[in-house]
């Protein structure tokens, strides 16, 4: 698997980053529930353990973004079956910094959420002003 690649500060770009923000948000307010890879699930267990965080934080956490929190991700050419983006958010009472990387399936209405942790290092925010 390509590592995910930054895309750059762009209207365009910013545009395209807040068209998935508000395709989440259409999916979610339909209905559509957010399906944690084993991956995922395994981390959310130590989120939970280690800060309190449970699935109703994560699901808040993806409703609350913007695109000031993008990471990386997404493949602007529309051709891969999932367009998948990383972001960097805060999440809890305890206001953890966390990485938070889903995907929404191009033609299909599934929510896949592929890792939400502790970032391993610090995080650039391309978006951010």
């Amino acid at each position: 698997m390509q590592p995910m690649r930054q895309l750059p500060y762009t209207v365009n770009n910013v545009s395209l980053i807040q068209d998935f923000l508000d395709e989440t948000r259409k999916r979610i307010a339909d209905g559509i529930e957010i399906t944690f890879t084993k991956k995922a699930n395994d981390e959310l267990t130590d989120l939970s353990l280690d800060f309190d965080i449970e699935i109703d934080d994560i699901e808040n956490a993806i409703l609350g973004l913007s695109t000031d929190n993008y990471y990386r991700g997404i493949d602007p050419s529309g051709s891969a079956d999932f367009d998948v983006c990383a972001f960097c958010t805060v999440i809890g009472k305890d206001a953890v910094e966390i990485y938070l990387k889903y995907g929404l399936e191009v033609h299909g209405l599934q929510i896949l959420l592929f890792s939400n942790h502790v970032p391993n290092h610090p995080m650039t925010q391309p978006f951010k002003n």
